[in-house]
């Protein structure tokens, strides 16, 4: 799930305190929120209409595609439709009275969520917004992220509920939000009487894109539109209440115990989490993405609660929809005889200090490098690479393609970025390809599963983050993973959809430096980087690492340098 694997990286960056600043920013996300929330007393009426439709090809059979329409005069006056391939609902609100005329037994929560978000990005702010005071606080250009937990989970197994918010201060615009049962990401604002609408929403997994098409003043409507007298409408509407999880589990009926598998690797105890909607016969409508403390066990945990049953939710005499998260905790074992592997840290550790003269035994160098890959003009070019390494503390990466220029350095406890040109995204992508295991310090060993493996005839193990088929196919864009032979040197990497294959080893200060980068997207060639020279260093200014200028603090990165 694309949102989840974000959150996920978000939450594994470095952090630094923000506990002081953190309830400052409230005011600024409530005013960015308040200003986007369209169904709010002092909104002018309004005509809204959206289509959704999945936001990959991959997804196109998942159903999650339609229309939403909103006629809004006031609060308590209000008309809705929504359409999808399973159901259909009309709903209008006239003052007390809530009148739904539903087609389908079962109200989608994304339909329902989509619905909301796009007209009240954070519902129950205040509520939302009252821990933010031991909220993690991170800067990123013109972004700030904002994460917190919240106790959950039961007496026995106990979790916590986690609460994302980014926006950019200087437009004072929601970027994304996520908690439990609500949140998506917004983008392409549009002033309208006052407020700043975003014109796409994307919620969900699978991952939907909603469009507003039409946001226009709501014209003068005759009165029976928003009439719901002598209309027969649905004596029980559809409604979904979040509620917590040992409430969820008081209409739990009784279940099998999980029988965990053996495995292979990453830690044998730990818990496992979802998020479900249980619809009003007391059967699991829709279901998350499992997350846990060891992907390895996420199918059988997944199998375990797609499994659960529950007694009907009733509330006030009437049967309804519930949402909550719920978790369970697994134990289990080793393989009997199968082969014990590290954990992914020692691989990544292991595999840098062989691979790369940057971790070595501290040999000072300088390496030029060339690649050649298409420009602007569909023809192939030439581009440069140059490193100078001297220590962890002063070090420079330059690259240069076409017009473009980017460097990366650092010169004691100061670190600089700079980027000129249109290419800056491709000369980014050739430093990470330069070197392409992730950091440790922000890592997070549950995320990844180890097995043996062999590429072009050499016996490898890989590390493996992401969703990968049951046919041995990597999910392009989810899917993360590095190959290091029985030295422990890098041999092939796949990222995006980009594989790259390393060849051509010469040693060099103690270590096993490749030569020669393959890079292949879709499987075919699209970069290759050679090296041309690597020698030692001599001694060098200080002034060679600085870009005055061009400060970097690093956030929202897993680069090691």
């Amino acid at each position: 799930m694309r949102n989840h694997w974000r959150l996920a990286a978000l939450i594994a960056t470095a952090m630094w305190p923000g506990l002081v600043r953190a309830e400052n920013l409230a005011k600024d996300i409530k005013k960015a929120v308040e200003l986007s929330t369209l169904d709010q007393p002092g909104t002018k009426p309004f005509h809204l209409k959206a289509v959704l439709s999945p936001s990959f090809a991959r997804d196109k059979d998942s159903g999650r595609s339609g229309e939403i329409e909103i006629w809004w005069a006031s609060p308590t006056r209000w008309k809705r439709e929504l359409r999808s391939p399973e159901f259909h609902q009309i709903e209008i609100v006239d003052g007390q009275r809530d009148w739904q005329e539903n087609e389908g037994t079962y109200f989608p929560q994304w339909l329902q969520q989509t619905a909301v978000e796009l007209i009240n990005p954070i519902p129950r702010l205040e509520q939302v917004l009252k821990p933010i005071a031991g909220a993690d606080v991170q800067h990123l250009g013109r972004m700030t992220h904002l994460s917190w937990t919240t106790p959950s989970g039961t007496a026995e197994v106990k979790t916590v509920l986690r609460t994302n918010i980014a926006f950019d201060p200087t437009k004072g615009s929601l970027l994304y939000a996520f908690g439990l049962g609500w949140g998506g990401d917004f983008s392409d604002y549009t002033s309208f009487r006052g407020r700043m609408v975003p014109q796409t929403v994307k919620i969900g997994s699978p991952e939907l894109t909603a469009k507003v098409v039409t946001l226009e003043g709501l014209p003068e409507m005759p009165p029976e539109f928003f009439g719901t007298t002598g209309k027969a409408g649905d004596e029980q509407p559809l409604r979904t209440e979040v509620i917590d999880e040992p409430t969820l589990r008081n209409n739990l009926e009784p279940t099998t115990p999980v029988s965990w598998p053996p495995l292979q690797d990453g830690t044998l105890e730990g818990n496992a989490t979802t998020e479900m909607v249980v619809d009003r016969q007391g059967k699991i409508r829709e279901m998350t993405r499992v997350i846990s403390e060891n992907s390895a066990i996420n199918e059988a945990a997944r199998q375990a609660f797609a499994a659960m049953q529950f007694r009907p939710f009733v509330i006030n005499g009437v049967p309804v929809q519930v949402l909550s998260q719920v978790v369970l905790h697994f134990k289990t074992t080793r393989p009997v005889g199968s082969e014990v592997f590290d954990g992914p840290r020692t691989y990544f550790e292991r595999g840098r200090h062989a691979s790369f003269p940057a971790a070595g035994n501290g040999t000072p160098y300088i390496l030029h490098a060339e690649f050649d890959t298409r420009g602007a003009a569909g023809s192939v070019e030439k581009g440069r690479y140059e490193d100078t390494w001297l220590s962890d503390t002063q070090w420079r990466r330059e690259v240069w393609f076409e017009k473009s220029h980017f460097v990366r350095s650092r010169n004691g406890d100061k670190a600089y970025l700079l980027e000129e040109g249109p290419e800056t995204a491709l000369l980014r992508l050739v430093l990470r390809l330069a070197e392409p295991i992730p950091a440790v310090d922000n890592l997070f060993e549950s995320d990844w599963r180890i097995k043996r493996d062999t590429v072009d005839g050499v016996r490898t193990v890989r590390v493996l983050a992401g969703y990968e088929s049951p046919e041995g196919k990597l999910d392009p864009e989810m899917a993360r993973g590095f190959w290091f032979d029985d030295s422990g040197v890098l041999v092939k990497t796949f990222f995006k959809d980009i594989e790259t294959r390393r060849l051509e080893f010469a040693e060099f200060a103690g270590v096993k430096l490749a030569h020669r980068i393959d890079v292949l997207k879709g499987g075919k060639l699209a970069m290759r980087i050679r090296v041309t020279e690597v020698s030692p260093a001599g001694s060098l200014p200080g002034k060679t690492f600085d870009v005055h200028g061009h400060d970097w603090k690093r956030a929202f990165t897993d680069e090691v340098r």
